[in-house]
């Protein structure tokens, strides 16, 4: 008898001799879903093979996942008669990530155990610890401490795109079934989204090249979620280039980058930061580019280009944050918010990038007016206007990580090193493994 095939949350163990392996299975699996089941008695190909199993066998296997185990989890153990043969089931589940096996690490990879790097474990320690019902946590703030502007603001907003179904304002009763408000106290989340005195913390810089040695224009704010996009929104579009058509009616001013991409990216990195730590959410405004970094991890496995074309579910960090901030119609829960980023740009020829850090994620919007801080002779396309600047930042930087960071192919970002080397910009020094680019020696003299 076949009982299934393994997966990433189920392992099959011939017997419990193989208790060692049993309880790796099992952290990894908790590592990686939080859930799982093991059983005993059955082959790795899902054949019931039957296990033998005295009075001590569950006692024995509550023991050993006791005492390998950490934090320690209580799992559920049956045993369970298929076609005369016993076998036993383990049922586990945790939400206090990351669980170790006598000291390791480990996280599930397909029907595989992989023992996690130090960056990888880093990364889970500091989700875990965000995400462990961070927004739900009451505060000592109560409904005095509303900015109640902010949330009327957001009651018509939310009322006008009919996400919203609620016949008048009325403070308490809005908080109370929008999950922010419980027993005359807000949670976490109430208070970052409309708190009066709360301070969610907000850098808006404007550089003069593309580096971040100088800086022209400085502003730290601190406030609520709910203020803290409109600052941000009017910062940049007050900064970035406009052109103006004139229509058969009316005069129309178009920026440089479409506003609701713009918006679109801006919400959502306030929609998944993380607020637990302190840290801010990062505009940075440079002649080649807009940058808005998030300090909150983006999944590991993924990149923006797996939501653009698998259509892949958001990944949702502050779940009541993001709940407020779709019923306002300004960002979307359904994993589509890079799509119409991807969408709104390509149709007005702007280009974008992004960047996967340790403790945060930065999005950039590629301006088309690029200054350079080498003055080149060669006159360059703006895609590799952009190649050179990366290059130039960053010597050592791979083929690969080019194509990531604007989006193309590496096929594209070769014909575009091609062009530069021909036209004398840069060259490759050592191999194409452990060799590094160089600025020709006429453009280091334009410094």
């Amino acid at each position: 008898m076949i009982i299934g095939t393994e997966t990433e949350q189920i392992e099959f163990k011939l017997t419990t001799g193989e208790r060692k392996e049993a309880m790796e299975s099992i952290c990894a699996i908790l590592n990686k879903h939080c859930c799982g089941t093991l059983y005993f008695g059955v082959d790795d190909e899902g054949f019931v093979k039957g296990q033998q199993i005295t009075d001590s066998t569950k006692k024995d296997i509550s023991r050993i996942i006791s005492e390998s185990i950490d934090p320690k989890i209580v799992p559920s153990i049956e045993v369970l008669s298929m076609e005369s043969k016993e076998i036993i089931k383990v049922s586990f589940s945790g939400h206090n990530r990351p669980y170790s096996v006598n000291g390791k690490y480990l996280s599930r990879v397909g029907t595989e155990n992989r023992r996690m790097t130090n960056d990888e474990l880093k990364r889970l320690i500091k989700n875990e610890d965000y995400s462990s019902h961070w927004e739900e946590e009451l505060t000592s703030f109560g409904l005095d401490d509303v900015d109640e502007t902010s949330l009327l603001d957001f009651f018509k907003s939310a009322k006008d795109c009919g996400r919203l179904e609620m016949d008048k304002f009325e403070k308490e009763r809005l908080l109370v079934s929008l999950g922010l408000l419980t027993g005359n106290k807000l949670n976490n989340a109430g208070f970052a989204l409309f708190g009066k005195s709360a301070k969610i913390g907000l850098k808006l810089s404007t550089y003069p090249s593309s580096n971040k040695v100088a800086i022209t224009d400085l502003k730290l704010v601190n406030g609520n979620i709910y203020n803290l996009i409109n600052i941000t929104i009017d910062y940049i579009l007050n900064r970035i280039n406009w052109r103006v058509e004139i229509g058969s009616r009316k005069r129309i001013e178009i920026p440089e980058i479409p506003e609701r991409a713009l918006r679109e990216i801006i919400v959502n990195a306030f929609a998944h930061a993380n607020y637990e730590t302190l840290s801010e959410i990062e505009i940075g405004i440079h002649p080649n580019s807009i940058e808005i970094y998030n300090p909150g991890s983006f999944p590991d496995e993924l990149t923006p280009f797996d939501f653009i074309n698998k259509n892949l579910p958001s990944y949702k960090r502050n779940k009541l944050i993001l709940d407020v901030l779709f019923r306002s119609k300004d960002v979307e829960k359904s994993g589509t918010g890079f799509q119409r980023v991807n969408y709104l740009c390509n149709s007005q020829g702007v280009s974008w990038t992004y960047k996967k850090e340790a403790y945060g994620f930065s999005f950039e919007f590629i301006r088309s007016n690029v200054q350079l801080n080498v003055q080149l002779k060669e006159d360059l396309t703006i895609q590799e206007q952009i190649i050179f600047n990366l290059i130039n930042d960053n010597s050592k930087i791979s083929k690969r990580e080019l194509a990531l960071r604007i989006g193309k192919s590496e096929k594209t970002v070769q014909r575009i090193i091609s062009s530069l080397i021909n036209k004398a910009v840069i060259v490759r020094v050592g191999s194409n493994k452990t060799g590094y680019w160089k600025v020709t020696d006429k453009q280091e003299g334009n410094k």
